[in-house]
């Protein structure tokens, strides 16, 4: 089993680029992080680190970096907890989550698990879904819940699951003039409905939107965007101020005020929004947390 010692040793290397700078970190000689590398690399019968005029991880050494990484933070905040007196029998999951994901069914998920008195501990990284990619990557988060980039599902070092596969709505101010053009009784609101109305688009940048609304804005050339914004919170304070009428999945409708928001359906057929659980397929969590706390975000949903 590696060292700590030795996967702190490879993570600078790969850092670097370096044997010397990497000992000048680790306050050792060159010699003695190359007899850790040597030695790891003997125990697990593969080569970690190319030499030459640099140093460079091969992919094995890539693949044990990034699983040291995740180690290391591990215990990093196992100690910061026994420090701060946190070394209780609880779990701890770190849960990443998109802005619009946190902002709605991800609290009442908290509130079961709360009502439950579950030995469980969860922290909630809220983040734009184009940054979820990063905070599993890097170890910040167990797990991550949102509109996901396709190339972390398709990873081999994650598992991924389909959570909701939701349909649209439209979401605008009560005096705004779309909500008296399309009443409540209406079937729903088409994309021909939102000409002349400016869009408000959320996590453009990242999550589904490419796939999705650009290129519906691209078919549909009398849409207008007003504001692209990354927060859930920002695209619904413009829209209260009548600025303009947000796309958003149906279940993000069903949390607002009604006294506030008119909330519409979007007749726009084949068009669904795509909410994931993604993991490492080798989580350091106890599996029986993870499925406590997927429990209680599926219920949510529902």
């Amino acid at each position: 089993m590696p060292t700590l010692r030795q996967l702190q040793a490879l993570e600078l290397i790969g850092q670097t680029a370096s044997f010397t700078r990497t000992a000048e970190r680790m306050f050792v000689t060159q010699s003695a992080i190359s007899i850790l590398v040597r030695e790891l690399e003997a125990e697990l019968g593969t080569r970690l680190v190319v030499r030459g005029r640099t140093a460079r991880l091969t992919e094995a050494g890539e693949h044990l970096q990034r699983a040291g990484h995740q180690a290391m933070r591990e215990v990093a905040r196992a100690v910061e907890d026994v420090k701060a007196g946190r070394h209780t029998a609880s779990a701890v999951i770190r849960l990443g989550a998109g802005s619009l994901s946190a902002a709605t069914f991800i609290p009442s998920a908290l509130r079961r698990l709360h009502d439950e008195a579950l030995p469980l501990r969860v922290e909630v990284i809220d983040r734009p879904a184009m940054l979820l990619t990063d905070l599993l990557v890097s170890g910040e988060a167990d797990v991550v819940i949102g509109s996901t980039d396709a190339s972390l599902k398709q990873s081999g070092e994650f598992k991924s699951e389909l959570l909701i596969c939701d349909t649209l709505c439209v979401v605008c101010a009560l005096d705004h003039p779309l909500a008296g053009k399309v009443p409540p009784r209406a079937k729903g609101v088409r994309w021909q409905d939102l000409e002349g109305t400016e869009l408000i688009l959320v996590g453009r940048n990242g999550g589904q939107w490419r796939a999705l609304l650009l290129d519906q804005l691209a078919r549909e050339r009398h849409l207008t965007v007003g504001y692209e914004v990354q927060l859930y919170s920002t695209a619904l304070a413009l829209v209260r101020q009548g600025l303009g009428a947000a796309v958003l999945p149906r279940h993000a409708g069903e949390y607002l005020d009604r006294d506030v928001y008119a909330v519409r359906p979007l007749i726009s057929p084949g068009t669904r929004w795509s909410t994931y659980w993604v993991a490492r397929k080798r989580s350091m969590v106890d599996p029986s947390a993870l499925a406590q706390l997927h429990r209680a975000v599926s219920l949510s949903l529902q």
